[in-house]
């Protein structure tokens, strides 16, 4: 079984539940550290533990 690699943004605010706006104000304010990028598209990628421990200072886990 394929077991997924990566997640999105849109993926990790729904996990988060959160909007779209209030993720990038907590990556503008340093509230979270800044996601890796997909080199070929530029699209925010976050494995398994970087979800993980964006619950966790966020306190969303």
């Amino acid at each position: 079984m394929y077991m997924k690699k990566y997640f999105l943004l849109e993926e990790v605010i729904k996990m988060l539940g959160v909007s779209r706006n209030t993720y990038y104000n907590w990556e503008r304010s340093n509230k979270i550290p800044t996601a890796k990028r997909d080199p070929m598209s530029g699209y925010r990628i976050f494995t398994e533990s970087d979800v993980n421990h964006l619950k966790k200072i966020t306190g969303r886990g």
